[in-house]
C-alpha cells in the first residue's frame, strides 16, 4: 500500500513537471495578464540599458509603475550583454531551482519526518501554480521577490528551531526579506511578523536592538528612493479612484478574506465543537467584535468591478449581479477561523499583514498565489488539539492546484467572468 502511495505521488510530480516544461516551451500565460505586464514594462529593460541616469530620474514620475526599479536594472544588464528581451525567460527560468530548494528545506524544518510522497505532492503544487508558471515565462519582479521571501522564511524557521545562532539567523531572515522588498515593496510588511517573534525569542535586548538597526540600514536606500520619488508606488491604480476609495480597508478585508478561505480549502474540515462550546464562544466578547467588524465592512464595501476581486467576487457578480455571495463567503471565513480556534496572535498578525500587504487598490490572485500556500504550510499556527494530517492536506492541495490551473488555462467566455 505504501509503495502505491509513493508511486502515485511520483506520478503526480512527473505530470506536474512535464506540464510545467510544456508550458515553458509554449509560453503559457495562465494568469491572463503576465504577457501584457511584461510587454508594458519591457521598455525599462531598453531604457536602463541605453540611458541609466535619465531612466532612473524619470522612473515613477507618472505613477505608471508600483515596483521598484531593481528588477529592471538587473535584467537590463543581461540585455546589455546581448541577451534579447524574448530570451530573458531562459535566465528567468533559473529562479525555479532556489524556490524548490528552499521550499523543501523549509518543509524539513517545519515538519518532523515528513514523508516523501507528501513532499512530492507539495512540490507538484509549485509546478502547478499559475503565477509561477506565467511569471517564469514572462519575467516580472514578484517571482524573484517570492523566492527571497521564501529564503527569509527558511532562516526564520531556523531561528525558531535552533537554540544557537539566534542573532545570525534573525539577521539573514531580515536580509533576505529586504532583498524581496527591493524587488516587490509589498513584502516589506512581513517585517512586522518577524519582529514580533524576534521580540519574543531574543531575550537579550542588545541582540534585538542589533536586528532593528540592521533592518533600518538595509531599508535606508529604499526609503531615500521612495522619498525622492514622492512615494510613487502608492499612486498607481488600474483606474482613477478617490483617496477614500483607495484607503477603504473594508474592500481589502472582504476580498482578501475570500482569497484566504479559497486557498485554505484543503484545510477545511468539519468543526468539532459541542453545543455548550459553541454557546460559550458566541457569548465571548471576541464574537461581538467580529460581528461588528463584519457589519462595518459590508456597509462600507464599494470595490469597483475591473480591479480584480478573485473567484468568489466574480462568481457573485455573475450569478446574483451583486455581492451577496462574496459577503456570505466573507462571513463564513471569519466564523470558520473563529470557531476553529485559529484566531491566535500569530495568525491575527499574519491576517493584518495580508491586508496591508496589498498596497494598491486592485487586488489580484497573482500577488497571493502561491504566497498563501506557503504561509499556510510554514507560518500559521494550528492549535495543538487539532491534528494536522499533512499527507492528506498535500493530496488535497495537489487536487486544488490542478483544478485551479485548469480554471485559469481554459478561459472560455464563462471562465473569463470567474478568474482574474
Amino acid at each position: 500500500m505504501n509503495n502505491t502511495k509513493i508511486n502515485f505521488s511520483i506520478l503526480a510530480l512527473l505530470i506536474s513537471i512535464s506540464w510545467f516544461v510544456i508550458s515553458f516551451i509554449f509560453g503559457e500565460d495562465s494568469l491572463g495578464g503576465a504577457l501584457h505586464d511584461f510587454r508594458y514594462h519591457e521598455k525599462y529593460f531598453y531604457n536602463f540599458s541605453d540611458n541609466f541616469s535619465q531612466t532612473i530620474n524619470e522612473y515613477g514620475r507618472n505613477s505608471e509603475v508600483r515596483n521598484s526599479p531593481v528588477f529592471y536594472i538587473l535584467f537590463s544588464k543581461l540585455y546589455s550583454l546581448g541577451i534579447t528581451i524574448d530570451n530573458l525567460k531562459y535566465f528567468n527560468f533559473l529562479i525555479i531551482f532556489p524556490i524548490l530548494f528552499f521550499f523543501n528545506k523549509c518543509l524539513d524544518l517545519r515538519f518532523k519526518n515528513i514523508e516523501k510522497n507528501t513532499k512530492f505532492f507539495l512540490n507538484s503544487c509549485i509546478f502547478l501554480s499559475p503565477t509561477i508558471r506565467s511569471l517564469i515565462n514572462y519575467p516580472y519582479p514578484f517571482i524573484w521577490a517570492l523566492c527571497f521571501f521564501l529564503i527569509s522564511v527558511y532562516f526564520f524557521l531556523k531561528f525558531r528551531k535552533q537554540k544557537e545562532f539566534k542573532k545570525k539567523n534573525a539577521f539573514w531572515c531580515i536580509f533576505n526579506l529586504s532583498i524581496a522588498s527591493y524587488f516587490t515593496p509589498n513584502f516589506a510588511v512581513f517585517i512586522i511578523f518577524f519582529f514580533f517573534h524576534f521580540y519574543l525569542d531574543l531575550k537579550n535586548f542588545k541582540n534585538y536592538f542589533y536586528i532593528i538597526i540592521s533592518s533600518f540600514f538595509l531599508s535606508l536606500p529604499a526609503l531615500i528612493f521612495l522619498t525622492w520619488k514622492d512615494f510613487y508606488i502608492f499612486k498607481n491604480n488600474v483606474f482613477e479612484v478617490s483617496l477614500n476609495e483607495k484607503i477603504n480597508f473594508s474592500n481589502k478585508i472582504i476580498v482578501i478574506s475570500s482569497f484566504i478561505i479559497f486557498f485554505f480549502i484543503p484545510y477545511v474540515k468539519k468543526i468539532n465543537l459541542s453545543l455548550s462550546e459553541v454557546k460559550e464562544k458566541i457569548r465571548n466578547i471576541n464574537f461581538v467584535v467580529l460581528v461588528f467588524l463584519i457589519i462595518f465592512c459590508i456597509i462600507n464595501f464599494d470595490f469597483k468591478y475591473g480591479a480584480g476581486g478573485g473567484f468568489f467576487y466574480k462568481l457573485s457578480i455573475l450569478i446574483f449581479k451583486n455581492h451577496v455571495l462574496l459577503f456570505l463567503i466573507f462571513i463564513f471565513s471569519i466564523f470558520y477561523f473563529y470557531f476553529n480556534n485559529l484566531f491566535n496572535i500569530n495568525n491575527i498578525i499574519i491576517f493584518i499583514i495580508l491586508i496591508i500587504y496589498n498596497l494598491q487598490y486592485s487586488i489580484y490572485y497573482k500577488y497571493f498565489d502561491p504566497l498563501l500556500f506557503l504561509i499556510f504550510l510554514l507560518l500559521i499556527k494550528i492549535p495543538k488539539n487539532q491534528s494536522l494530517k499533512l499527507n492528506n492536506i498535500s493530496k488535497k492541495y495537489f487536487l486544488f492546484y490542478f483544478l485551479f490551473l485548469l480554471m485559469n488555462i481554459f478561459k472560455s467566455s464563462f471562465m473569463k467572468n470567474l478568474i482574474i
